[in-house]
């Protein structure tokens, strides 16, 4: 199991439950990133045109990675088309075999790109929306015979916690205002399973439990909270706080980041 030094670089974990606002939150932080000198490479959208994860020749100098999960390739593409996806009827994958999938392409994603990327690299960083506090959010609440202890069974997900976040921002976002966000969207429809308004309020409040951030918090990462409610401009300025409190020496031992 590979385990987080001190000299490797950042990693910031955006979750949140659907439609709190996870987009506007990346924006943000990616924009505080830039504005450091640190220069992106995008593998949400490499995944999806290639249905693969790049190799560190693709990638570059880029010192920055954006990143998300499930991925868009591989297992992460099997959850999104099949394991979570809306179709009628009752679901196709319990909690425990949906658990499964999203460990394993975790697992798969750490050990190919994240843990590489940042092993030994203080000045990288990697942006990703969603990761294992999610699993802990959702799948218990699909089947509650499971709890955290169970779920961290899971390889992909001791990993994870071994090889912590930084810091693991958690947008705040009220479920009746997530929900009117969802149905009025016109390009991105996710189409999942867990998008009704009532398991989005029992998310609300699972997302602040000690089951959810507890491993994170005795890992070692740092946790953050924004409040989603507010509007873009409000939410971008609060992500910058946070960024700035808990990160504040980000780029300082990198002289290309000093301006």
């Amino acid at each position: 199991m590979i385990t987080r030094q001190e000299n490797d670089g950042l990693h910031i974990v955006i979750e949140g439950i659907d439609g709190s606002g996870k987009s506007t939150v990346s924006r943000a932080c990616e924009a505080w990133a830039e504005e450091k000198g640190v220069k992106f490479f995008n593998v949400i959208e490499f995944a999806e045109r290639e249905h693969r994860l790049p190799s560190f020749d693709e990638i570059g100098d880029a010192t920055g990675l954006l990143a998300a999960e499930p991925t868009f390739c591989w297992v992460g593409k099997a959850i999104r088309d099949e394991i979570i996806a809306k179709r009628e009827g009752e679901p196709r994958y319990d909690g425990w075999e949906t658990a499964h999938a999203f460990a394993a392409d975790r697992l798969v994603q750490f050990r190919r790109l994240v843990i590489p990327f940042l092993q030994n690299h203080p000045e990288r960083l990697i942006i990703q929306d969603r990761s294992l506090a999610s699993s802990l959010a959702y799948q218990p609440l699909q089947d509650n015979r499971l709890s955290t202890e169970r779920m961290m069974e899971l390889p992909g997900n001791q990993q994870t916690v071994a090889f912590y976040p930084t810091l693991l921002l958690l947008i705040r976002t009220e479920a009746a205002a997530a929900m009117a966000r969802l149905e009025a969207r016109t390009e991105k429809q996710d189409g999942v399973i867990f998008e009704e308004e009532d398991f989005q309020k029992k998310l609300v409040q699972r997302f602040l439990s000690d089951d959810v951030l507890g491993p994170f918090e005795r890992a070692g990462s740092k946790i953050g909270a924004v409040d989603g409610n507010m509007s873009i401009d409000e939410v971008s300025a609060a992500v910058r706080e946070v960024l700035s409190r808990e990160m504040p020496k980000f780029g300082i031992m990198n002289p290309s980041y000093l301006h």
